[in-house]
């Protein structure tokens, strides 16, 4: 079969030996064929050949505004060609709508995906009111005319049905998954390695965050959790993974007027292959996102054997089960999830056992090879469902 991707994600032709095209690599021969139009800047340059049945097309386009046009363009191209059997947008939004509009002058089956949790998010639409709202508007337009819906998380699921969905059109599981290298513990020499370069002794205990420090990852407010741990624990130590330059909040700033210079480690951005060190010499993994999808970062912790701590919230409890491989607070109990993760810190055999659990259901439920399976099945459903009546 011949799909076609509409993208956002300008990775797939500027990273070509990066994770997302290894991913789409897989997908593409599992499938036959996989044509990926994906937005970037100018100076992406042609189209690329990460392997026989995989093509990246970059639209080169001149603003993010111009990106609708510019795609339509060219899958437009694409399928004068070679008609697709399928076409995958990876959003409900801008990419959603070129679909949509390929779908009605094509008659090719479209299948629209959301990797989060929007549509009539209260926390999403208060982040930017102005954009958010006209972008909740076209998505709900746009998932409930799509012929099948892809979402991450159940609650993502029954605002669509809520919304007059399809239930037979509209699929659930997870985004991405934990490669084997969080299950694999790294060698001893290596987590030593780690822990000296950032300066750690051996008393030190080891709480970790990483990712891209976004509004609703709430570094701020993660920080102060942080706060009331060190104040508790003093051994403990912070590592925050991630370019903290992309915070709205001045980071550093927070840092230094909290006092944890000395206890929050600032890495910096980490290359993904390098993770599982740092993943390797922590004790707990702390989440204060105040919504996810279904959050990858966890099924890496949960590979890499961590206890996790996080708010109760949408996507997040989609990973933790709280007693089982975590602890799930109520919104707001700053305090309380404080208190948990110092518990976590100073009782190990509590945080090996939740932990070992959290690997068990990692392998069960977020496995590569489960996920490529998913997505590729699901691609063949939705062609077999063919177009909306």
């Amino acid at each position: 079969m011949h799909i076609l991707m509409i993208s956002l994600d300008k990775r797939m032709a500027t990273q070509p030996d990066g994770d997302t095209v290894r991913r789409h690599v897989d997908y593409a021969a599992h499938a036959g064929k996989l044509t990926v139009i994906t937005y970037t800047p100018p100076g992406a340059g042609d189209v690329k050949h990460p392997s026989e049945c995989l093509t990246v097309i970059p639209t080169n386009s001149r603003s993010r505004f111009t990106f609708v046009p510019d795609a339509i363009r060219l899958a437009a191209q694409v399928i004068r060609d070679e008609k697709p059997d399928l076409i995958t947008t990876q959003d409900p939004f801008a990419a959603g709508l070129v679909g949509w509009w390929l779908r009605n002058r094509s008659h090719v089956p479209v299948l629209v995906q959301n990797h989060c949790y929007f549509i009539d998010n209260n926390a999403w639409l208060a982040e930017n009111p102005v954009r958010n709202h006209p972008f909740n508007a076209l998505g709900k337009f746009i998932s409930t005319r799509a012929d099948v819906y892809r979402t991450v998380n159940e609650h993502e699921r029954d605002t669509y049905l809520a919304r007059g969905g399809d239930p037979d059109r509209v699929f659930t599981f997870p985004l991405g998954t934990a490669s084997d290298a969080f299950r694999q513990a790294p060698p001893d020499g290596v987590l030593q390695a780690t822990r000296d370069q950032l300066g750690l002794e051996p008393q030190h205990k080891v709480v970790i965050w990483a990712g891209f420090p976004v509004a609703f990852k709430r570094i701020p407010l993660l920080l102060d959790v942080f706060k009331r741990v060190i104040d508790r624990e003093p051994e403990a130590r912070l590592l925050l993974i991630g370019d903290m330059s992309r915070s709205k909040d001045d980071i550093p700033a927070i840092v230094a007027r909290l006092g944890l210079q000395d206890t929050a480690l600032l890495t910096g951005f980490v290359p993904h292959a390098d993770l599982p060190a740092y993943y390797g010499i922590a004790d707990v993994y702390l989440m204060t996102s105040s919504y996810e999808g279904i959050p990858r970062v966890l099924m890496e912790a949960s590979a890499a054997a961590l206890p996790m701590v996080a708010f109760d919230r949408v996507g997040v409890k989609e990973v933790i089960t709280d007693g089982v491989n975590g602890h799930l607070l109520a919104e707001g109990d700053v305090d309380g999830m404080a208190q948990t993760v110092v518990r976590l810190l100073n009782d190990p055999a509590k945080a090996r056992r939740l932990g070992e659990q959290a690997r068990a259901l990692s392998a069960e439920r977020f496995s590569a090879g489960q996920n490529t399976d998913n997505v590729v099945q699901t691609w063949r459903d939705a062609i077999a469902l063919g177009l909306r009546g």
